[in-house]
């Protein structure tokens, strides 16, 4: 900011109109630029001087120290925001990558899927048939014989029908024993 800048920004200020563009660069002007400080200075003892006269107010006793805290006021806002804007990016940073990832992870599970499910179609029906041919046809045709057998009612004869039977009903023994 160059000097004449900083000069036609003192009335907005004083008046508290600065813009938040504008505040970083005036304080950094004024607090290293010796003639504006003390242009500004005299301005605001003035006018904050004439406005506290005018409203019935204390009169201050240090201007240059009010002054002083109005600046350091202002940077205070201005690094306040500018730490405001970095945290608010860093937080939106870090939740797109959080959402990212989980995207990510996301698409390589629907990829690995359809790979395995592309791997199981070209396999056909045994895994390793390709590799070991008849070898696993007569493995699977045992396991097939197995289970089917396993899993066949078993027939039993009349007398282990009849036992069964006396087994499940004592009471029936009971009658033919009384006649």
């Amino acid at each position: 900011m160059t000097c004449l800048e900083a000069q036609s920004n003192i009335m907005a200020f004083i008046e508290k109109k600065l813009p938040d563009d504008v505040i970083p660069d005036f304080v950094k002007h004024m607090r290293y630029c010796k003639n504006c400080r003390e242009e500004l200075e005299i301005y605001y003892t003035l006018i904050v001087g004439m406005h506290q006269v005018d409203n019935n107010q204390e009169l201050s006793q240090n201007f240059a120290k009010d002054l002083e805290n109005e600046l350091n006021r202002l940077e205070h806002r201005v690094k306040q925001a500018k730490r405001f804007k970095f945290s608010t990016f860093g937080l939106v940073f870090g939740v797109a990558v959080v959402f990212l990832f989980f995207v990510y992870n996301q698409c390589l599970d629907k990829v690995y899927n359809i790979e395995q499910r592309m791997k199981l179609e070209a396999q056909g029906d045994t895994y390793f048939y390709d590799t070991f041919g008849s070898e696993m046809s007569v493995c699977l045709n045992d396991i097939v014989q197995e289970v089917q057998i396993a899993q066949k009612p078993k027939k039993s004869t009349f007398y282990e029908k009849l036992r069964e039977y006396q087994l499940t009903h004592p009471e029936s023994e009971e009658t033919e024993s009384d006649e």
